[in-house]
C-alpha cells in the first residue's frame, strides 16, 4: 500500500453523510469507496439499480423544480448531511443552493453562477489554447494538468507543456489564480479555457468540476490523483493526500 492510500485509509468517514445530485456509475462508485453514508438525489426517470448500495438513500425529485428548497427543508435537513456535492453541469447549482440553505460546505450560488458563463470578451482568436485544470483548496489554486482543448487528444503535465507554450508558464498560473480568486471560488476543481500569447493570457471560460470520462480518465493518468474522490470529498475533510498523489503532478501552486 502507498503511503497517499495508507494516509487515506485512517481517514475515519463512516460517521458522515454525503448528498450526491445527479450522479452517473462512476461518480457513485467512487462515492460509494469513500466509506461514508450516501444519498442520490436523482431526476425522475434515472436509473437507480447501479446507484445504490446498502449504505446508501435514494430520492427521485426535479432538483431544478421551484419545490426542491421544500424537499431540502423536509428531507434532506433531518438527514443532517456533512455537505451537498454534484460534480454535473445540471446539478452543481442545486447543490450551492442546498448548502446554503442547510449551513454546509459548498461553493456559493453566485460562484458557481460566474463559473458556467461565457467570459466576456472572451473570444481572442490569437494564441495557444489550452485547458487548465486546477483543484482549488481554502482558496489556495493548485495547477494539476494542462491539455489541448481536445478532450480526446494526449494531455500533457504542466511542466510538459512549457517548452510548447510561447511564454513564461508563471504568467499563465498566476493569471489562473487572479482569475479564480476574482470569481470568489474557494474549493474544488475547475477548469478554464484559455489562449497563451507571450506573456498575454486570456480566460476564455472557466466552469467548475468535470463529469465526462473523456475528461476524467486522462487527468487521472495525468496526475496520478483520483479527482472524482477528491472533488466528492474535499467538504469531508479529503485533500490531495488521501488521493493517491503520484509524483507526475505539478510540484508548483499557482501562488
Amino acid at each position: 500500500m502507498t503511503t497517499a492510500q495508507n494516509t487515506a485509509a485512517h481517514l475515519d468517514l463512516s460517521s458522515k453523510r454525503l448528498v450526491i445530485i445527479d450522479a452517473d456509475v462512476h461518480t457513485a462508485r467512487t462515492a460509494h469507496a469513500l466509506g461514508c453514508h450516501t444519498v442520490f438525489v436523482q431526476q425522475p426517470g434515472s436509473p437507480v439499480p447501479d446507484l445504490v448500495d446498502d449504505q446508501s438513500g435514494y430520492y427521485s425529485v426535479n432538483f431544478t423544480g421551484e419545490r426542491f428548497p421544500e424537499f431540502v427543508e423536509e428531507v434532506l435537513s433531518p438527514l443532517a448531511p456533512a455537505a451537498v456535492v454534484s460534480l454535473s453541469s445540471a446539478g452543481l447549482r442545486p447543490a450551492a443552493l442546498a448548502n446554503a440553505q442547510l449551513g454546509t460546505p459548498g461553493t456559493p450560488p453566485a460562484v458557481v453562477d460566474r463559473l458556467t458563463e461565457e467570459v466576456p470578451g472572451g473570444q481572442e482568436p490569437y494564441g495557444d489554447e489550452v485547458i487548465l485544470h486546477a483543484f482549488s483548496t481554502d482558496g489556495v489554486h493548485r495547477l494539476l494538468a494542462v491539455t489541448p482543448r481536445d478532450p480526446v487528444a494526449t494531455g500533457s503535465t504542466a511542466s510538459d507543456m512549457t517548452a510548447q507554450l510561447s511564454g513564461p508558464w508563471e504568467h499563465a498560473a498566476a493569471a489562473l489564480a487572479s482569475f479564480l480568486d476574482a470569481a470568489g471560488l474557494r474549493n474544488g476543481p475547475s477548469r478554464t479555457r484559455a489562449r497563451l500569447s507571450g506573456r498575454t493570457v486570456r480566460v476564455l471560460s472557466s466552469r467548475l468540476g468535470f463529469n465526462r470520462p473523456e475528461e476524467v480518465d486522462p487527468l487521472r493518468a495525468l496526475t496520478g490523483l483520483d479527482l472524482t474522490r477528491w472533488a466528492l470529498g474535499w467538504p469531508l475533510g479529503l485533500r490531495e493526500e488521501h488521493c493517491g498523489i503520484s509524483a507526475r503532478s505539478l510540484e508548483t501552486n499557482t501562488r
